[in-house]
């Protein structure tokens, strides 16, 4: 009997999911989205981070927008949803030419050279896809609350832009 029970139990388990123990210190999170908008237009494949402004809630909440420019939050990367709060929020999406660095740096002359090559066509081709000011803590003028009622929140960060990467970080 109790086989038979197992059998029919488990596709509802697994449809279900055995749900993920969250620590005992974190707070109740909520099921978010941001929805990133640049220039009109849905902004895919940007790394959205929200800080919360209650310095005693420390997890962090971030995610990368979809095609349609939506990130589903995370709190610690892994649990689904954000803690209710007021949160300053950073966007930022970088464009890196597809080149691949050998994982060592090569010994020979011909071989470092490619390498240097290859190195510099990199750092030559990188572009920040958003301003400065929405990329740092200190400068972002983005904020936004998740409470229980307010889970689909939007974010614009126009103008596009395509400014190159220096070597201390954004141009």
């Amino acid at each position: 009997m109790s086989r038979i029970y197992f059998c029919l139990l488990l596709p509802t388990l697994l449809v279900l999911g055995c749900g993920e123990k969250l620590p005992p210190d974190m707070p109740r999170l909520y099921p978010a989205t941001v929805t990133v908008m640049q220039d009109g237009k849905p902004l895919a494949g940007a790394e959205v981070f929200l800080l919360n402004l209650d310095t005693s809630v420390n997890w962090p909440v971030g995610a990368i927008t979809n095609a349609s420019g939506v990130a589903v939050l995370r709190t610690n990367g892994q649990y689904p949803g954000a803690p209710e709060g007021q949160y300053k929020v950073t966007v930022r999406k970088t464009e890196i030419p597809d080149l691949e660095l050998p994982v060592e740096v090569p010994i020979d002359p011909a071989g470092r050279t490619e390498y240097n090559r290859i190195q510099q066509e990199i750092h030559n081709n990188t572009f920040d896809l958003v301003e400065e000011e929405f990329m740092r803590l200190a400068k972002t003028p983005l904020t936004l609350a998740i409470t229980p009622n307010q889970l689909k929140l939007e974010l614009d960060v126009s103008p596009a832009v395509r400014n190159k990467v220096t070597a201390g970080g954004s141009r």
